[in-house]
């Protein structure tokens, strides 16, 4: 049987988590519910989970509590997923036990729950300042700054005890809580052409049954900002025949229903075999996955079908950077600037903001003024490709596609063929017209775009996907979901394929940068005076800054000047 060995560097047991248990606190007097852990011991947890290892176990309701007690009591309750949140359901009346569904939505809040009564002592509000939501899928949702909600719940009584007889479907979390209770995935598709496998964070509960979340999230689709961007193998409607992802001994057993595998081929059987390997192999229990239909092994063929190909996972782009020195566009690596042979001489066009494709091969950059892009591709020649107001610097992408957005708040977005330049797409991306683009990076497997905009005094960063064609030409740009920095900006560059490192250039300041993960998760960098530029390589630790006087690189979260190397401007590594 033909199977694709999942990649190791996907595999969570390189990654541990560690995890400090929250100490119990008193419930405020009247008007709030704390916002830290829940009550009680903390016990191993024998689930499929990379995360936690522990789980919480609260109380249920005790004989007598009141109904605003009941109604605290089953929030902090919410923090226990294990046994489908039976401690949560021991404070909802049986007919709502049977119908609440926990997981449809989670609400991650800042500070405190407030519970606002009414003049019936059976009726509540409860009012929440949303940090992020979750929906069954997995889908993490960051909420506008100052985001509230208000909760309505009824309470009856069942044999003389108080219990909840309404409240919406969901759990609440606060933010404290939050990273014990939760854990981050990637699940992974394709882009159009099969070649890059591409993650699609995923935010999920540490508890059993994680394995078939995971798996029904999978085959559920992207997320929003990724359809049309990525495809999956398998065909839309796919379905566990349980909702149930055994693993025994490192195997993980996925049975499908059997219209999934209706007249495919063994190339598309393989391909659904890998993104199953790609996405699981993100638990640590994981090792092998065996594909079955109604319990009966999947046949995959006697070996890879001719036109099957490994998907790359977070690309590599090497150590060499494309820049600009004396005018020309120079290779640079370590400390060596090194001209590359062949490339034209181009300093009557006073290039900057240069690009390079993977292969480095082709490039891209702008004139000094910002209102021209040129391209060079095998014949050598630096031919004109776009122009515009304000251009954002280029990126090239593996497609041979090279991109600019006009910053003059027209939402322009144009996408080059380095090898034919009069082949320009005019990308649709509709939400742009709203803002100013002041960058536009594509990343290294070309299925998403790191976008950052002006709004009028405010700046945003987001992770847009890019929607093309099977042979890889460019059709739009979709609607994107927002990261949250802590930091100005106004420029950022790809650092692997879930990490950007954003930044607001200033030849006059003390610059800090952000590193922004795609989880959420975000690392500030030390400041350094005069930051005007920075480029990533092969993660968060490859990274250089410039400054109008010096090179740096980054090393731990300090910055080594390059002092015997000349001033090498707009350093940018592949993409």
């Amino acid at each position: 049987m033909f199977r694709t060995p999942a990649d190791p560097a996907r595999v969570s047991g390189l990654r541990a988590v560690v995890v400090m248990v929250l100490a119990m606190l008193a419930l405020a007097s009247c008007s709030s519910i704390p916002m830290s852990g829940p009550v009680a011991t903390v016990q191993a947890d024998s689930g499929e989970s990379r995360g936690t290892g522990y789980t919480f176990n609260p109380p249920g309701p005790t004989p007598g509590d009141d109904p605003k007690e009941i109604v605290e009591g089953f929030i902090q309750a919410g923090t226990a997923p294990q046994d489908d949140y039976r401690i949560a359901r021991e404070f909802l009346a049986p007919d709502l036990a049977g119908e609440w569904q926990p997981v449809q939505r989670t609400l991650v809040y800042r500070n405190v729950v407030k519970t606002v009564g009414s003049p019936s002592e059976t009726e509540f509000v409860l009012q929440v300042e949303v940090d992020t939501s979750i929906n069954e899928s997995g889908v993490r949702t960051q909420a506008e700054e100052g985001a509230t909600e208000s909760l309505p719940v009824e309470l009856t009584e069942v044999d003389g005890q108080w219990r909840i007889s309404s409240i919406p479907d969901g759990t609440m979390v606060s933010t404290v809580d939050f990273r014990t209770l939760f854990s981050p995935y990637n699940l992974y598709f394709y882009d159009p052409t099969y070649t890059y496998a591409v993650p699609d964070v995923r935010w999920f509960a540490n508890r059993q049954g994680i394995s078939a979340a995971i798996v029904a999230a999978l085959l559920e689709g992207p997320a929003p900002y990724l359809a049309g961007a990525v495809i999956s193998a398998f065909p839309e409607g796919s379905q566990l025949v349980r909702r149930a992802v055994p693993i025994e001994s490192g195997a993980a057993s996925v049975d499908l229903s059997a219209e999934v595998l209706t007249g495919t081929t063994f190339l598309r059987r393989q391909q659904m075999q890998q993104q199953l390997e790609l996405t699981l192999g993100e638990l640590n229990t994981v090792s092998t996955v065996q594909m079955t239909v109604d319990q009966r092994e999947v046949d995959l063929g006697s070996g890879p079908d001719p036109e099957f190909q490994a998907a790359v996972t977070d690309p590599a782009v090497g150590n060499v950077q494309v820049g600009i020195l004396n005018e020309e566009l120079v290779f640079y690596e370590g400390s060596r600037p090194v001209k590359p042979e062949g490339l034209p001489s181009v300093d009557r066009l006073s290039p900057r903001e240069p690009a390079m494709s993977l292969d480095q091969e082709r490039f891209a950059f702008l004139t000094a003024e910002r209102n021209r892009m040129f391209v060079i591709g095998e014949d050598r020649t630096a031919v004109e490709a776009a122009s515009g107001r304000e251009l954002t610097g280029p990126s090239i992408d593996p497609f041979g596609w090279a991109w600019t957005a006009a910053g003059d708040g027209s939402g322009r977005v144009s996408a080059v063929s380095v090898e034919k330049p009069a082949e320009v797409v005019a990308v649709s991306a509709q939400w742009l017209t709203e803002r100013t683009a002041t960058e536009l990076q594509i990343s290294r497997e070309g299925s998403r775009a790191l976008i950052i905009t002006r709004e009028g005094a405010s700046t945003g960063v987001y992770i847009a996907g890019v929607v093309r064609d099977r042979d890889g030409r460019p059709r739009g740009i979709t609607t994107p979901k927002r990261l949250k920095a802590s930091v100005p900006v106004d420029t950022g560059v790809w650092a692997n394929e879930d990490t950007v490192i954003v930044m607001k250039s200033s030849a006059e300041a003390a610059v800090t940068a952000e590193i922004l993960h795609l989880d959420g998760s975000s690392q500030r960098t030390a400041p350094l005076q005069g930051m005007v530029e920075i480029s990533a390589g092969n993660g968060d630790q490859d990274v250089y800054a410039q400054t109008n006087e010096m090179l740096y690189i980054r090393v731990g979260n300090s910055w080594a000047p390059q002092r015997n190397s000349p001033l090498v401007i707009d350093p940018s590594f592949p993409g």
